[in-house]
This record gives C-alpha cells, sequence and structure tokens, in this order.
C-alpha cells in the first residue's frame, strides 16, 4: 500500500522479514484486529511521526493523538509520536484525546 498522506501511516515487519505497509496506524491496528496478520508473528512495529513525517518510530513506545481535528487518512483520527511532548503540543492545537500502545489494541481489539 502506498502512503497517502506523510503524516500518517505504520508498518509490520514480520519474524520472517516481510513488510507490511498501512496508509494509517488504524490500518494496522484493524489488520492485527482482523486477524490477516497474527500479533504474534510480528517482529516490530512501527508508525510514522506526526511531528517529524520522515521518521519512523516503534510503534510500542510512541504516543498516540485522537482528535477529529487532526483527520488520518482512514477516518479514527489518529496520529502517531515518538515523543511524548510532541502529542501534547498537537493536543493542545487539536484536542483530543492522548493514548498509548496498550490503549489502543484494546480500542481496536486486538489480542496480543
Amino acid at each position: 500500500m502506498n502512503i497517502s498522506e506523510q503524516r500518517f501511516g505504520a508498518e509490520i515487519v514480520t519474524k520472517k522479514g516481510k513488510i507490511y505497509k498501512y496508509d494509517a496506524a488504524e490500518c494496522m491496528f484493524n489488520a492485527l484486529s482482523l486477524g490477516d496478520i497474527a500479533y504474534s508473528d510480528a517482529a516490530g512495529f512501527y508508525v510514522i511521526d506526526s511531528a517529524n513525517p520522515k521518521q519512523l518510530t516503534n510503534a510500542l513506545e510512541a504516543s498516540y493523538l485522537i482528535s477529529e481535528k487532526f483527520p488520518s487518512p482512514m477516518g479514527a483520527n489518529l496520529s502517531a509520536y515518538s515523543n511524548k511532548n510532541d502529542a501534547a503540543v498537537s493536543q493542545t492545537q487539536y484536542g483530543g484525546e492522548l493514548k498509548n500502545w496498550d490503549d489502543l489494541l484494546t480500542k481496536f481489539k486486538v489480542s496480543k
């Protein structure tokens, strides 16, 4: 999949080295939720840092913002940040709720 908006995007790297790219982080969570890729088959999860769009960051350590005023391409209004302070700055600008990886696993009903 091509990344249509450079401030968003995600990828899963499997233990076998296959890379699955997603247009937005919510697509990655949906793929995990639907069982398209088993959580246990992943070697790593990565998201584009919305504050630094040319940088991928470890998705498990990222901070996330859900805000209707900062829409993501696939409609979940989810942006990711490698730095919690950047997420807080975006929250000040756009409103919304800050989340972490485990919060999103629960929201998207992903089983580990």
